[in-house]
């Protein structure tokens, strides 16, 4: 029982994100078509968030328990990062990258702050997310390419209005493949911290009974 509430804040960013692909996918028009935009850049900047995720990971593998160490790493990462990301939206003229950027950031490494552990299980616990989000993207890439797609909400002239210069590539990739793999990604996101942040809870769990244990009189 005490697992689950970590379980479930640790799937709340990721469900999130997942419902506004969900809504892009179904009735866009709640979203608009600058929001749609925004979700179609986003698979982009999650990739960069995803390796940003995998140099955290290997490199706290060394750092043993020294928190300020492993805050600073996550603090270099960030700006590093945020570079390219605000050069982006200066060229865009829009803020809308660095503000997908730092929701997609926030989203990966919150799961990480909220629960606290040990380097070498925290090392362990970002490796593994790293994995599945590896995995999960290049997956998605491919099924999203390959099948047939419903347009669903996203007709012609939703369509067309996603496009700046107002004239779409009619070659381009249909919008709701780009939607579709939002979707499934952020849904296996969620479904995976919550995995590791219940297994993470479950091995806290078991050092701090035993201290209360062994304080009890007799």
């Amino acid at each position: 029982m005490r697992t689950i509430l970590p379980r479930i804040l640790a799937a709340v960013p990721d469900t999130m994100t997942a419902a506004f692909y969900l809504a892009a996918w179904v009735a866009p028009a709640l979203i608009g078509a600058a929001g749609v935009r925004n979700l179609l850049g986003a698979v982009v900047i999650e990739f960069l968030v995803m390796h940003a995720s995998a140099l955290y990971g290997f490199g706290i593998a060394k750092r043993e328990d020294r928190l300020a160490k492993r805050t600073a790493i996550l603090g270099v990462l960030t700006a590093v990062y945020l570079v390219p990301i605000a050069a982006i939206a200066f060229v865009m003229q829009t803020v809308a990258p660095v503000l997908s950027f730092v929701w997609l950031f926030t989203s990966r490494f919150a799961f990480i702050l909220l629960n606290p552990a040990t380097a070498a299980e925290e090392t362990k616990r970002v490796q593994w997310l790293w994995s599945v989000s590896l995995v999960t993207y290049f997956v998605g890439v491919i099924l999203t390419s390959k099948l047939p797609l419903p347009a669903l909400g996203l007709a012609p002239d939703f369509v067309a209005s996603l496009s700046i210069s107002g004239h779409p590539d009619p070659n381009a990739q249909p919008p709701q493949s780009t939607i579709a793999f939002g979707l499934l990604y952020f849904v296996v996101q969620a479904c995976a911290k919550a995995v590791l942040a219940g297994v993470g809870a479950e091995r806290s769990s078991v050092p701090h009974a035993e201290s209360m244990r062994g304080r009890s009189p007799g």
